[in-house]
């Protein structure tokens, strides 16, 4: 009873989350709408004859139209990740997911001052699993990754096809805060990953390099791999 309520309440939670990003995108579109239609008036110069002030205006407007632009993403991003929850179960691109949700997720590496690079196997096949359930399971993980990192050090998220499998995997060099990270992977997040049928483990690369691996299987209809 206790787990039809809390999947029911993500489910609400996701679908608040693709109502909220579906009007932030009409009105991200009429204020697209409305930025060109000042830029034409402009250009014609209808209501302005300064040089000068055309030119910071249409600065303006250019700077407007780059910021409607990052915020439709984050818009199309943030819905992506809504509808997650949608089924307990669904095909899907590991790849996607993870960019998805790195829209979001990118404030705390720049908070903290850390690079993350990417490097996404293009060729990943779909899986079908859970894919709310990983989104926690992987922003959990680089959390806790990024707990670990000090200022100006890399963080280096990779993909790859293993088999049936597909892998994401998280390398970076760790700091005084990896026995706390392997603590709370151990205690929490790896029965997150048992629950996905997937494995979460950490890799040793020498003393300054560190992997985390989340597998992720892709499940048959009935819930096996």
């Amino acid at each position: 009873m206790e787990n039809s309520i809390r999947q029911e309440q993500i489910e609400s939670f996701g679908r608040l989350m693709a109502g909220f990003a579906h009007d932030m995108k009409n009105h991200l579109g009429i204020i697209r709408e409305s930025n060109g239609l000042m830029g034409d008036i402009i250009e014609m110069g209808t209501m302005c004859e300064d040089a000068k002030m055309v030119e910071r205006l249409l600065k303006s407007i250019a700077a407007i139209e780059r910021r409607i632009v990052i915020s439709a993403k984050m818009m199309h991003d943030l819905s992506g990740i809504a509808h997650r929850p949608d089924t307990p179960h669904s095909s899907f691109l590991l790849n996607d997911l993870i960019e998805e949700e790195y829209t979001f997720l990118e404030r705390f590496s720049r908070l903290k001052q850390v690079e993350v690079l990417f490097e996404l196997q293009e060729t990943l096949l779909p899986v079908y699993n859970d894919p709310a359930l990983l989104q926690h399971i992987f922003y959990r993980v680089y959390a806790q990754c990024l707990d670990c990192l000090e200022s100006g050090k890399v963080l280096t998220i990779k993909t790859e096809q293993a088999g049936k499998n597909v892998v994401a995997s998280l390398h970076f060099s760790p700091g005084d805060n990896m026995g706390e990270t392997e603590k709370i992977i151990n205690e929490k997040l790896l029965a997150a990953a048992e629950k996905i049928n997937g494995g979460l483990v950490r890799v040793e690369h020498g003393p300054d390099s560190v992997e985390i691996r989340l597998t992720v299987p892709s499940l048959e209809v009935d819930g096996t791999s």
